[in-house]
């Protein structure tokens, strides 16, 4: 209800003189305006989520390698362990290397000549790596197929291999292994499981350059 000045006085002399029903007689026609709705606050939108990080295992710095285990009865494995650090370090990236650097140092010494502490060292590293995209499916005939990247082409080389073993490798579990590996590293995997496919399996032969 909008009341100029001079009405605002006229309630107020009325209202002290007792003439309130008066003025609601006389001035009706202003109490009886329309109370003008109120006006919509402008929506807030809630503030952005910050974006994540994307994930990138090029970002890494791999710590220094145990020198070799030697002992005095000559029970110790040598080179074993550094010559293992060094081969994470040529087939992973440089993330996934940190942690399996990371990880091999925090074996107790006198238990680094267990390779397959070596190899767990090396599996939990690389099941932490980003995984690479699907690639493009060809959706139209007219479309020109993309290239196969070299994770594709490795993998399809390593269930192809293993396709008359017992227990081969899948695609999934295949891309997962060789996802955090450098073209080094995948090279390698396909040499690997070529020779020992049925009896090392993708968990043996992860990051070994050296294919026995």
């Amino acid at each position: 209800m909008n009341i100029d000045a001079g009405s605002f006085f006229i309630l107020v002399g009325t209202l002290a003189a007792g003439g309130a029903a008066g003025y609601v007689v006389s001035n009706k026609h202003l109490l009886d305006q329309p109370t003008p709705a109120p006006t919509p606050s402008a929506s807030v939108a809630p503030p952005a989520k910050p974006a994540l990080p994307a994930c990138d295992d090029s970002l890494g710095i791999p710590g220094t390698c145990p020198p070799p285990v030697y002992s005095a009865d000559e029970t110790g494995c040598g080179a074993l362990p550094t010559k293992r650090c060094d081969d994470f370090k040529q087939t992973m990236k440089p993330k996934i290397a940190e942690r399996a650097v990371a990880c091999l140092n925090a074996i107790n010494p006198g238990l680094r000549c267990d390779p397959l502490r070596l190899d767990l060292c090396a599996h939990l590293a690389l099941m932490s790596a980003c995984p690479e995209a699907e690639d493009p499916d060809r959706e139209m005939a007219d479309a020109v197929a993309p290239a196969p990247s070299s994770l594709a082409t490795a993998c399809q080389a390593i269930v192809l291999e293993c396709a008359t073993a017992p227990i081969g490798p899948t695609q999934r579990d295949c891309r997962a292994t060789l996802a955090g590996m450098t073209e080094l590293g995948r090279s390698k995997m396909v040499d690997c499981m070529k020779a020992h496919c049925g009896d090392k399996g993708l968990l043996h032969c992860e990051a070994v350059i050296d294919v026995k």
